[in-house]
């Protein structure tokens, strides 16, 4: 369907604009003192752009992003949505992630619980275990306010205007998801640049690189911060769309035999959202994890959604799972890495809904 690549190309635009702002131009000649990280920050705007730039460019850099010579000429990604239309910058890798802490260019924030970080921490990183990020014990899918999440982020000393890197414990689909809602939940209250490390502590220490015995101490301040709704759906919205009053989709990520699941006698059972659809998270997560060529990886976004039929340019799409984990691991490839706007969570999800009073129906597909 024509609309969905139209509708990709148009969100990359307006990336393209935004990111042209801060002096982005089709290629960068390599000059005496540059480290790639410096690039990124004056030519693309962020630290964090490193993972872009590095990927655009392995061929001429090979395999040291550390090795630039004076010189090189080097493509800059957002000049083009054919040569890398995939922002990676919020997924580096975790030699990225020990390259930027190396130069103190991001903050690291380990959401590992206190049993696993006893074990091992990436260097200077700070602990904020994701059961703080959650809601109460008889509501975990109770979402946060921005109190509450004012007094975590001033805890954890993390400073918005800041990059910070989220580093979950392993590359599953359900651990992966707790760092995107912790995600959505930095982004929803300010934070610019946020990332989270691909593969999580796992591939940190896949990597060989040094591991601390502690987690570094916070230097915690008062946060006084705003959550935005631009991200966010709620029960209106989910039964606007489920009505038919509002334009959207709903879509639920998680695994096929929970949305139809069945009781021992066969029978159906009521799991899900009324007139959602099933857009399972797993085979998208797999096409990402992998080390796959840019152009694959935003195409198995877009290819995931488009065979769900969310035809996100004729309305929102909202997605949702069981507690939130999931479907913020959907709405993080889609949203933050193929750039597509008119996405949202909703975080509360099925049990949030149930919670609420709403009525659970068994799915249609």
């Amino acid at each position: 369907m024509p609309c969905f690549r139209t509708a990709f190309l148009a969100a990359f635009a307006m990336l393209l604009s935004a990111t042209q702002s801060l002096g982005c131009v089709a290629s960068y000649t390599v000059q005496s003192g540059d480290t790639l990280s410096r690039i990124a920050l004056d030519q693309l705007g962020s630290y964090l752009a490193l993972e872009n730039v590095y990927r655009a460019n392995i061929d001429v850099i090979g395999d040291d992003p550390d090795r630039i010579n004076v010189g090189m000429r080097l493509d800059l990604p957002c000049t083009t949505t054919v040569a890398n239309p995939v922002n990676w910058a919020v997924f580096p890798s975790a030699d990225t992630v020990a390259r930027l802490q190396a130069r103190d260019a991001v903050q690291v924030l380990d959401i590992r619980s206190a049993a696993a970080v006893e074990k091992g921490v990436v260097p200077w990183s700070v602990s904020m275990p994701y059961a703080e990020w959650r809601g109460p014990r008889e509501n975990r899918s109770l979402t946060m306010n921005a109190d509450d999440l004012s007094r975590i982020v001033g805890a954890a000393g993390l400073r918005v205007d800041q990059p910070v890197v989220i580093i979950h414990n392993q590359p599953s689909p359900m651990d992966t998801g707790r760092a995107a809602l912790v995600y959505w939940m930095l982004k929803s209250v300010g934070f610019k640049e946020i990332a989270i490390m691909k593969g999580g502590f796992q591939a940190w220490k896949d990597a060989d690189l040094p591991v601390a015995n502690r987690p570094t101490d916070p230097d915690p301040y008062r946060a006084d911060l705003l959550f935005s709704t631009k991200w966010r759906a709620d029960e209106l919205d989910v039964y606007g769309i489920a009505t038919a009053q509002v334009s959207g989709f709903l879509l639920d990520a998680r695994p096929q035999n929970v949305f139809a699941k069945r009781d021992d006698d066969g029978e159906a059972v009521a799991t899900t959202l009324p007139k959602a659809r099933n857009a399972p998270i797993m085979p998208l997560m797999r096409a990402i994890s992998a080390d796959v060529p840019v152009e694959t990886g935003v195409a198995a976004v877009i290819d995931h959604l488009e065979r769900y039929d969310a035809r996100w340019t004729e309305g929102e799409v909202v997605l949702f799972c069981q507690t939130g984990e999931l479907g913020a691991l959907t709405w993080f490839y889609a949203s933050e890495l193929a750039a597509l706007e008119n996405i949202s969570l909703y975080p509360e999800s099925a049990v949030g809904w149930a919670h609420h009073g709403g009525r659970l129906f068994v799915g249609e597909q």
